[in-house]
């Protein structure tokens, strides 16, 4: 069988948890004998080989056309994607990523083409219109997409205060105006209603995923529950008694992924003994400048940025316990896995599946406010 896995990050560019998992998908499916190509951004119109896996290369879609963004017209690229896959005439298209850069238009196009279409859903934000499950910016969403109040959050990413948010949601319901905040949650069902038509299979990591795609639509006959693990065998390993010296973050530098509560936490315990070591990728500059200046002058708090991934694993060596402190549902993450594998203890928010690896003799602790992060912290030894 031929296949395209489409994702709008990929290496050598992007570094990540869809990244890997998709890479090792290819390489699992060639080991079955098929041929598999990876479609993604990047240098326009190329054609390059990532371990000697042909990569085809797009333009990405970053302007800020309200239409494109929300899907209600297609990226640029979308005649030079739908000629790759006229070329190739796969017999799979297996998505990765909903983004501007590939959206349902794209979808759309390897349908009409005849090919299966397959999707994976990485991030927790396919279903909601602000991208993140986290309401209002504060606390994780139960995921069920409600008119007012989705325009309403969707409204506070620029209105600091929810009351206002709200406020300005009802009369913006009324008005119907702006159009495109006024139908912005339709169109976000719509698109979902579509996708649900379209594939033939999603594929979904937790059961928390499941529970909100079928609350939004989705045929339970089209959900696979699959793991992120394609490579890599998990059993809770007996804990390695040592002192914790070195507290490690790992991860996208952006707001959901919660690193403001881990400084915060972290600098009000007043730990003069410990350390704080933070491996992240930018995605973020605004939040990440925020929280370099408010650390500025803490000394055992270090930054290291944009590691490559033997970088990254050496990174790893260097800390004694990883903080998992995410605002909003985690699909994962791989962060996790690798400390796992690693045999390195885990404090991690109690969101999603977190509780369910504690259940199963791993070593990890749940904290349910910052207080209880702050605990563990200050009891740390």
């Amino acid at each position: 069988m031929k296949i395209a896995m489409v994702t709008a990050y990929f290496y050598p560019t992007s570094r990540g948890g869809t990244e890997k998992y998709v890479l090792s998908l290819a390489k699992s499916l060639i080991k079955q004998h098929h041929e598999v190509h990876i479609i993604t951004t990047g240098a326009p119109n190329t054609i390059v080989k990532y371990e000697d896996i042909i990569v085809h290369c797009f333009n990405d879609e970053l302007s800020n056309d309200s239409d494109i963004l929300s899907s209600r017209q297609a990226a640029g690229n979308l005649n030079d994607f739908r000629r790759i896959l006229s070329e190739n005439k796969y017999n799979l298209v297996h998505f990765h990523t909903l983004t501007p850069a590939f959206n349902i238009f794209h979808i759309s196009a390897a349908r009409r083409l005849n090919a299966k279409i397959h999707f994976t859903a990485h991030v927790p934000g396919i279903t909601c219109i602000h991208g993140d499950l986290v309401q209002f910016g504060t606390h994780a969403c139960d995921g069920l997409i409600q008119k007012h109040r989705c325009t309403a959050c969707y409204i506070s990413k620029k209105v600091a205060s929810t009351p206002i948010s709200k406020i300005i949601a009802k009369t913006v319901d009324v008005l119907n105006y702006p159009v495109g905040t006024a139908t912005a949650v339709e169109k976000k069902v719509e698109n979902l209603l579509e996708l649900n038509k379209l594939c033939d299979k999603v594929f979904l990591f937790t059961n928390w995923q499941k529970e909100i795609f079928i609350k939004n639509g989705f045929e339970p006959t089209k959900i696979t529950i699959t793991s992120q693990l394609l490579d890599i065998q998990l059993s809770p390993e007996i804990p390695v008694e040592k002192t914790i010296k070195v507290i490690g973050f790992v991860g996208r530098i952006i707001q959901e992924k919660g690193l403001h509560i881990l400084i915060e936490a972290f600098k009000s315990v007043n730990r003069k003994d410990l350390q704080l070591h933070i491996a992240g990728i930018i995605n973020d500059e605004k939040y990440f400048d925020r929280l370099k200046n408010i650390t500025a002058k803490d000394s055992n708090i270090l930054w290291k940025v944009n590691l490559s991934e033997t970088q990254t694993n050496e990174f790893y060596k260097s800390i004694d316990l990883l903080v998992i402190p995410s605002l909003t549902y985690e699909t994962g993450p791989y962060v996790l896995y690798e400390a796992f594998e690693k045999n390195i203890p885990v404090i991690a928010n109690n969101l999603g599946d977190m509780d369910v690896w504690r259940e199963k003799g791993f070593n990890i602790k749940i904290y349910n406010s910052t207080t209880e992060l702050k605990n563990y912290l200050k009891l740390l030894d």
